[in-house]
């Protein structure tokens, strides 16, 4: 079901953002705050089941999905839009808030996580963050070894060769790229991917290292770009 959409309160709205989400108090809320922030066009759903359709009709510029759906979940239609609309940003609303659901929100390509319930302001911030990132100044790329890595389109490029990366990679070999040749701390890492410390019994970052590993074609005996140091972390060298 799609819900009126709110009106603007002046014509210079410029994103339309589609909400996924059974939570019918959530809508209202949601069209209210946007309706006050002016910059913002909404169209919400109860289920997923109509995503494709609207998408058809007017492609959203990011989409808002509760991970509790009725029906197909959350999981389901994240999965579906990575292989089918890859390209629009999706943030994922949830009451769940441990740390291998929000692993496994940004490993399927989710943009963000955001854990219910949540200010509007906070996420009115995310939003812009999404879709005005700050840290990808004039859409810099970087040459790790024979690959070009592009953070926006979530890839790497090697000749004919392109192999896409998970939100998590992505977000992950961005950091490394933008601190190379330093040693990051596990630490450091954690805090800047998800915004805490790292717990030693997380394996989380040690297997986004060892899949990122496997698809720059890193030996993991003898790596040549991620290197492991003793104690300390992981250093990246951009041209070995």
């Amino acid at each position: 079901m799609i819900f009126q959409e709110p009106k603007p309160l002046n014509n210079k709205t410029s994103h339309h953002i589609l909400l996924v989400d059974d939570d019918l108090l959530l809508h209202t809320l949601l069209e209210e705050c946007f309706r006050a922030h002016g910059s913002y066009k909404i169209h919400a759903l109860q289920d997923g089941e109509g995503i494709g359709l609207l998408i058809d009709k007017q492609q959203p510029d990011m989409i808002m999905l509760d991970i509790m759906l009725p029906g197909k979940d959350g999981w389901y239609w994240l999965d579906w839009l990575k292989r089918c609309h890859p390209h629009i940003p999706v943030l994922l609303l949830s009451a769940k808030n441990q740390p291998d659901d929000r692993l496994r929100g940004f490993e399927s390509g989710a943009a963000d996580y955001l854990i219910k319930p949540f200010h509007p302001g906070e996420l009115l911030i995310r939003i812009s963050h999404i879709l005005h990132p700050q840290h990808i100044t004039g859409h810099k790329r970087y040459q790790v070894g024979e690959y070009l890595f592009d953070p926006m389109q979530e890839t790497l490029q090697a000749e004919n060769n392109q192999i896409r990366l998970s939100t998590l990679e992505s977000r992950l070999l961005l950091f490394f790229c933008e601190n190379a040749g330093q040693t990051l701390t596990r630490d450091a890492i954690s805090l800047a991917l998800n915004g805490n410390e790292h717990h030693p019994l997380n394996r989380s970052i040690d297997m986004a290292i060892t899949r990122l590993r496997k698809k720059l074609g890193d030996d993991k005996e003898k790596p040549q770009y991620l290197h492991t140091v003793w104690r300390k972390g992981y250093r990246l060298t951009l041209n070995a």
